[in-house]
């Protein structure tokens, strides 16, 4: 024992290597397991992120975008029925045409959702993701809250335009006006959802392509109480046409 002393006294530079080398092997050995947990936490991340883009584009793309597309193809529909029903108001027709003509006028409520966007953003996926990726998603996204309002807000102009009674004589002046207000209101509620469905479609198709099955329920919806003035939207809506959204 006290030999091995000795000698580890007369040889300092031994001691100093073992214990260099021992610092080593921990230092490294820490290095691979941050290494590796960086690894791991990059592999869960990248499947977060996944799994949060596929939930938006199902968002955009299955639901919120195919409801815009329906809305845009209704438009001209949704404008001639409205000239009709005012028409028949100013022209003095009797109370059961008008009302038909009323009953005619069809719009479905639709919420536009952001479920998906506000969930990567609370769990922090989105700054993982790229940077135009989700500059693309936050441009398409920010009109969703808006027409979520204004769809509310084209339900209770509806429910103006549906109070008419339906028995009774000739529309009266009051009535007259009470219609003629509604009118005008879904008559903006509809330009507005036909403006941001100019505006949005065509980013969407950045996105993808819409959920064809889905897209053509909607039309099929909208030609159950339009008929065959409902069409398909051309490939490259909304154009430069006279016509095109604003």
């Amino acid at each position: 024992m006290a030999k091995q002393q000795v000698k580890r006294a007369e040889n300092p530079w031994h001691d100093w290597r073992e214990n260099v080398r021992e610092i080593a092997i921990v230092i490294i050995g820490v290095l691979i397991a941050l290494l590796a947990q960086q690894v791991v936490q990059g592999w869960e991340w990248k499947d977060r992120v996944a799994a949060a883009e596929r939930a938006m584009r199902h968002e955009m793309l299955w639901d919120n975008g195919p409801q815009l597309y329906q809305r845009a193809a209704m438009h001209p529909c949704a404008v001639e029925r409205l000239d009709s029903i005012r028409g028949a108001i100013e022209a003095g027709k009797p109370r059961a045409q008008i009302s038909g003509l009323i009953d005619s006028y069809w719009v479905s409520y639709y919420s536009y959702d952001s479920i998906a966007r506000d969930a990567a953003n609370t769990s922090d996926v989105a700054s993982h993701m790229p940077a135009d990726t989700m500059d693309l998603y936050a441009i398409v996204y920010t009109q969703m809250q808006p027409m979520t309002r204004n769809s509310e807000r084209e339900a209770v102009d509806m429910s103006q335009l549906r109070a008419l009674s339906r028995s009774g004589g000739a529309i009266s002046p009051g009535e007259r006006d009470k219609l003629l207000s509604a009118i005008e209101a879904l008559r903006t509620d509809d330009l507005l959802i036909w403006q941001v469905g100019g505006w949005t479609l065509p980013k969407l198709r950045e996105l993808g392509s819409l959920d064809a099955g889905r897209v053509n329920d909607m039309l099929a919806a909208a030609r159950r109480h339009y008929g065959d003035c409902i069409k398909p939207l051309p490939g490259n809506f909304p154009g430069h046409g006279p016509d095109a959204p604003a």
